[in-house]
């Protein structure tokens, strides 16, 4: 029976659902009967698991980061590569646009969808900052990087990052401005000129 499933598997193919119609149709012109017909269940459930079809683009995105965390740890652990592939593994997990979820991209950058926005900021800054600390760390290590304050380096960092590069144009500045945030990579954790030249793959 329809209603006989688990909570947490319903849960998850309500999401599903509402992540391929927003796809196809896009947010605004999908509505909750939409998906309740794609599932094939009664307004309660839905309702039971979400409130209103903003709850559920927000459990959407926050999935999307969750599974760009969880991406970003196996690429962390695979110490049999040196240690900037790793960090350059990381960084690529954690670009949205690199994972196809370009169509919640443009639904977060909405102006009303700001708040979502942010949230997606502070999960990424908040689980993955520990993560590339670490690879900074085992850098250190190898002699291949000269920071002092690692954690707080990453931080200051990956805020930039979130800020400064959101949704940049590509332009003759935007290669201005990565060219200058390579460099400044390069003094801030203390390596070798070229050790960063990997960060113009990311945009």
């Amino acid at each position: 029976m329809a209603g006989s499933k688990p909570g947490k598997v319903r849960r998850t193919e309500i999401l599903n659902a509402a992540e391929e119609l927003f796809g196809i149709k896009g947010y605004e012109q999908t509505t909750t009967v939409d998906i309740m017909n794609k599932v094939g269940i009664a307004k309660g459930t839905l309702y039971y698991h979400f409130t209103s079809k903003e709850e559920i683009l927000d459990a959407l995105i926050e999935r999307m980061g969750r599974r760009m965390i969880a991406k970003a740890l196996i690429c962390a652990g695979q110490k049999e590569e040196p240690v900037f592939e790793r960090m350059f593994q990381v960084l690529m997990s954690l670009n949205a646009n690199t994972q196809g979820n370009k169509d919640l991209l443009e639904i977060m950058h909405q102006p009303r969808n700001e708040l979502l926005h942010e949230k997606s900021r502070q999960l990424i800054l908040r689980e993955a900052a520990p993560i590339l600390t670490g690879l900074v760390m085992e850098g250190i290590e190898e002699g291949l990087c000269d920071c002092k304050y690692p954690a707080q380096t990453v931080e200051m960092v990956m805020v930039y990052v979130l800020i400064a590069f959101d949704d940049m144009d590509e332009t003759e500045q935007s290669a201005e401005r990565i060219d200058a945030f390579i460099g400044n990579l390069e003094r801030l954790f203390g390596t070798k000129s070229g050790a960063f030249n990997f960060v113009r793959s990311l945009f």
